[in-house]
């Protein structure tokens, strides 16, 4: 064999090595709407939870101030322990700085700069194949933060620490609000996924979001998709099966694919006393399981 031949044949088994990994490295995901009140951690927790059972190796990142995904996960897996007047994430969580304002802290020392945290240090596990990064409220800080590199922290996160190949899917809840931190959490992602609930004011959010994404996608030159729309909180009524085709007919949703699975309003997500985890109730697992299967089989198609 000629010297072009081997370095051909070695060229080549290199290649069909960084194809296959990079088609087997995990996923990420951002669950994200710029209207509030639609049904968004509920969303992300369900998936995360569901696709733990079935035996993906799942992360959850909580990147919103208000931590109600890292609230409602930590209260159900981990709280059992614990008196009334005490929790695990007050104990284990805030005065170890294990929660994702860890990555966004802002320099006070000259004498000792940013280095990112291990997974060790920020990431607890909740059950097999489930894992979480807590949210914290005092991320509503890191807005006043103009160094724009702060907006890499989360993906940098991911991948000094290798999370793409211990994880099939990262999730990260998103706020519904246009922040250092929601731009994070798209910089890391290959997706993101819209939750949205059928109202008079579902346009809005919608709008915001798409101009959002196209602006950080033609900035930063990322390759961030739209995985799809999912409606929540669906009713059988006619006045909001009216003002869904009346959204659908919008322009800001004319290139978005539109899930055929849903949720629908579940009162005992709210109220409940298995808490607020979707997929421990039967009628909301089953329609987290839909949802949750139609996103996999959106990612599989997409890779092909």
């Amino acid at each position: 064999m000629s010297l072009y031949g081997l370095l051909y044949d070695i060229i080549s088994v290199i290649g069909v090595g960084m194809q296959y990994k990079g088609e087997n490295m995990g996923k990420i995901i951002s669950i994200i709407n710029m209207k509030g009140g639609v049904g968004k951690t509920t969303l992300s927790i369900g998936i995360a939870d569901y696709l733990a059972e079935i035996e993906k190796k799942i992360l959850l990142i909580d990147a919103d101030p208000q931590f109600n995904a890292t609230q409602a996960m930590v209260d159900y897996y981990k709280n059992d322990d614990y008196e009334s007047e005490e929790n695990f994430y007050s104990t284990e969580i805030l005065p170890h700085e294990k929660t994702i304002y860890r990555l966004f802290k802002l320099q006070t020392d000259m004498m000792h700069s940013y280095s990112t945290p291990t997974s060790d240090e920020l990431i607890v596990n909740l059950k097999e194949n489930l894992d979480i990064l807590c949210g914290d409220l005092n991320l509503v800080l890191v807005n006043k933060v103009s160094d724009h590199t702060f907006v890499r922290r989360i993906r940098n996160f991911i991948d000094d620490n290798n999370l793409r190949d211990e994880y099939d899917y990262i999730i990260i809840d998103c706020p519904p609000t246009l922040t250092i931190y929601t731009d994070s959490a798209l910089m890391a992602s290959d997706y993101y996924l819209i939750p949205n609930r059928i109202d008079r004011y579902s346009i809005v959010g919608i709008d915001s979001l798409q101009k959002a994404v196209k602006n950080l996608i033609r900035e930063e030159r990322i390759n961030l998709k739209c995985i799809g729309l999912v409606y929540t909180m669906v009713t059988t009524s006619v006045k909001q099966d009216k003002i869904r085709v009346n959204f659908e007919n919008k322009k800001a949703v004319n290139d978005i694919d539109i899930f055929s699975t849903k949720t629908s309003v579940a009162n005992n997500i709210q109220y409940g006393m298995s808490g607020t985890i979707p997929t421990k109730y039967k009628a909301s697992k089953e329609d987290i399981e839909a949802i949750s299967l139609e996103l996999l089989q959106r990612i599989e198609g997409d890779a092909e």
